[in-house]
């Protein structure tokens, strides 16, 4: 495959390339630090898994749920966590087989990722709240404010696609085909995961997960009730008519295409990002 495609593929998925030193991370554990927030994260037993979460803010402010991309982290979120964390209960979680949280014997789909979702919800006595999804995560956003719609009070989805007809290249079969341009995620989740030795079996999953889902169509958006913050950057790697769409069908949906961004806006330009995002979720 050549690379600029690979690129645009890895991109698509919601997959973090920039690497830690780039990227704020360390800044993000010294506001961590420095502002108390450096509670430690938690564990839950959900649905076979023991899924790993952090929480940041007032736990009695409007709860916000933020969800990161494929193969990625609570961390590639970190300028979002912090901007909401001043007014909102912020709750993070590393997805199924990501960061730090467990796999199970099963294939990882944006399914049973929502489904986890929505059980930690439970867990936490949260009735309602907001998403903020990057990539995948906004997809897991979909599919909770499709499945869910008395869960999600206001949605904000960033370079997420309904359907595999909105990536602009389908990703190898083959992790391994990918060389070192998985490099970082994979250099994280040695560091953090519970069981480093399963990269492989993990990235597996999520190639295949990228490859053939997910499946929805516009007739299956129009269920959504919540009002829903579509964004994306001007050369996302999801089609921009796909997410042109995606804004069309759902009932209460705003467009926002920000020009000059990639797929990388939350990382890119988060002070961008993170405007719309606040304005969006105060109204």
């Amino acid at each position: 495959m050549p690379g600029l495609a690979l690129l645009v593929v890895l991109g698509a998925a919601g997959f973090w390339m920039l690497n830690t030193s780039s990227s704020g991370i360390p800044g993000f554990y010294i506001w961590k630090l420095t502002s108390g927030e450096a509670n430690g994260g938690k564990r839950v037993l959900v649905n076979g898994i023991e899924l790993y979460y952090e929480t940041y803010g007032d736990p009695d402010a409007p709860p916000v749920l933020v969800l990161h991309g494929g193969l990625g982290f609570i961390e590639s979120m970190h300028y979002q966590i912090s901007a909401l964390a001043g007014s909102r209960f912020v709750v993070a979680p590393d997805a199924r087989g990501h960061g730090r949280t467990t796999d199970a014997d099963v294939p990882i789909t944006y399914e049973r990722m929502a489904a986890d979702t929505v059980t930690l919800m439970d867990r936490l006595g949260i009735a309602r709240a907001d998403i903020v999804g990057w990539s995948d995560g906004g997809i897991i956003g979909l599919i909770i404010a499709m499945e869910h719609p008395m869960r999600v009070r206001r949605l904000v989805t960033i370079g997420a696609n309904y359907s595999i007809d909105g990536l602009s290249a389908l990703p190898p079969e083959d992790a391994s085909a990918l060389g070192e341009v998985l490099a970082p995620a994979r250099s994280f989740y040695l560091d953090v995961a519970p069981d480093p030795a399963h990269w492989d079996v993990f990235s597996g999953k999520v190639l295949r997960m990228w490859r053939t889902s997910p499946n929805y169509s516009a007739l299956d958006l129009v269920r959504i009730e919540a009002p829903v913050l579509v964004m994306a950057g001007e050369n996302d790697s999801i089609k921009r008519l796909h997410t042109e769409e995606m804004a069309q069908a759902i009932p209460d949906a705003t467009l926002d295409i920000v020009p000059g961004a990639s797929h990388f806006l939350p990382l890119e330009m988060p002070e961008r990002a993170n405007a719309s995002i606040l304005t969006f979720l105060g109204r």
